[in-house]
């Protein structure tokens, strides 16, 4: 009986481990909507990046693992997009749900999607997709799939900078140099990011770059730092 016994324990959890991975294939398919999904004129969850999902499978025909693949992202869509479409579902869901997240204070996110520049330029909601319903499907997903508390903060903290980074105001000088007249933007960014904002401020407008032998200060207009926020945002 004690063998038999045994046996049943160990066929339990062989399945209960095979229900896992089934749900961990599922549920992977939110948070790739989630992070790579946007709403566009022709289609309200159009896929705006390529996945190719290989599916392991045991010699008994039974589900032994999963990887995905990505590719072709539209990192573009973060910063600029039609008036009539959205940016990814990300966005959205974490402004309408992330309240209830513990710690969310930590993302300095105290608005709504019309205080955001790489939101409120086009279209904010859609008919048919529900942003908070959405937003707890994206956590239990993630909870499905493993990542922990800490890591999921990690990914909205990256989610939350980007928003944060659009609406850094950069304004030129006399001179056409760029200049940042009010730090509290990046400030709040580089603290979700943990970088210093005085840095992060040279950098973006008085870069050290290598002429020849040497290091040398460039000045940026403008327009050449808005273009690097983006870029960084992409």
């Amino acid at each position: 009986m004690s063998v038999s016994g045994s046996g049943s324990n160990s066929n339990i959890k062989s399945k209960s481990r095979l229900g896992l991975l089934e749900r961990q294939i599922l549920q992977a398919n939110p948070i790739l909507e989630a992070f790579g999904n946007a709403q566009t004129q022709r289609n309200n969850n159009s896929s705006r990046f390529g996945k190719f999902v290989r599916i392991s499978f045991a010699p008994d025909g039974s589900i032994a693992g999963a990887n995905i693949d990505w590719y072709l992202l539209e990192k573009s869509r973060v910063v600029i997009r039609s008036e009539a479409e959205r940016s990814f579902h990300v966005f959205y869901q974490l402004i309408a749900g992330g309240g209830a997240i513990k710690g969310v204070d930590t993302l300095l996110l105290d608005g709504g999607v019309e205080d955001y520049e790489y939101l409120n330029k086009s279209r904010r909601e859609v008919d048919g997709i529900d942003d908070y319903e959405e937003w707890n499907a994206l956590k239990s997903a993630l909870e499905t799939v493993g990542f922990s508390a800490s890591e999921q903060m990690d990914l909205f903290r990256i989610v939350a900078a980007i928003l944060h980074l659009g609406n850094i105001t950069i304004t030129a000088s006399r001179n056409d140099d760029a200049t940042m007249p009010t730090p509290s933007q990046s400030e709040r960014a580089c603290h979700l990011l943990g970088i210093p904002p005085s840095e992060f401020t040279r950098a973006l407008l008085r870069p050290r770059v290598l002429a020849g032998r040497e290091w040398v200060t460039q000045a940026r207009t403008r327009q050449q730092a808005l273009e690097e926020l983006g870029a960084l945002c992409k």
